[in-house]
């Protein structure tokens, strides 16, 4: 009882509930229990999940593996390069098909763990790379949107639609670009270049994959907040 109280609460919250029925016990005697459970034994699985997870973010990051078919995490690996992947995939048997993100490390650590697998891309990230895809194309071509002034009464606003990037921030983003291609260019990785320039992964990333420095200076819609139906009558208390 105590330990599956300890598997679904974990330490303090596992201590209140068991006290509600009677027993007396400790958050480190649960988190023990918990420590003691074995593993299950992972067995053969035929669609393999692949994807990281932040154990501290921008710093530390691990590999989580998971069965696709019944969502069952297998695994947790330190790191997400390509050895420690192609090392659990030699100490098992091959999975039919393996899941992943589009990173190149995981791609090489499944070619060579399972070579005769099947290696696809998951849903998220082809939906995630294809919004970003679409946000880049309509950026470049936005001035295509803007309706076309009648003659005679163009303004400043029209002036400025076409207007490169100006300031120190397009500056050092122009410069951080072209440094992050020019590595690129010679060879080095993304865990590289985010050593080199004291960055995480992602925005190495962002940096690749933008064709232009220009890219870097696109600013996120901003989504709509609860808030903003309110925010005229909280002006006017304020003002009041």
């Amino acid at each position: 009882m105590l330990t599956s109280i300890g598997l679904a609460l974990a330490g303090r919250a596992g201590v209140r509930l068991a006290g509600k029925v009677g027993v007396r016990t400790s958050r480190n005697s649960l988190l023990r229990l918990v420590r003691a459970v074995p593993d299950s034994a992972v067995g053969s699985v035929r669609v393999l999940g692949v994807d990281d997870f932040a154990i501290r973010r921008g710093h530390h990051y691990g590999t989580v593996l998971i069965d696709c078919e019944n969502h069952r995490v297998l695994d947790l690996v330190e790191g997400r390069d390509a050895a420690p992947l192609a090392g659990w995939l030699l100490g098992h048997e091959s999975p039919e098909v393996i899941c992943r993100d589009r990173a190149s490390s995981y791609a090489d650590g499944a070619r060579t763990g399972a070579p005769d697998a099947v290696q696809v891309a998951d849903r998220f990230h082809l939906w995630q790379n294809l919004a970003t895809a679409v946000e880049r194309l309509v950026a470049k071509h936005k001035s295509c949107l803007i309706e076309k002034p009648v003659a005679g009464a163009s303004t400043a606003a029209d002036a400025d639609a076409g207007a490169e990037p100006q300031g120190a921030k397009a500056q050092r983003r122009q410069a951080n670009h072209a440094l992050v291609h020019e590595m690129l260019a010679q060879g080095a990785g993304f865990r590289q270049i985010a050593r080199h320039m004291g960055w995480n992964h992602r925005t190495v990333s962002l940096y690749a994959h933008a064709a232009t420095w220009q890219e870097m200076m696109i600013v996120p819609k901003q989504r709509a907040s609860l808030l903003d139906r309110f925010k005229p009558y909280l002006a006017e208390r304020i003002a009041g």
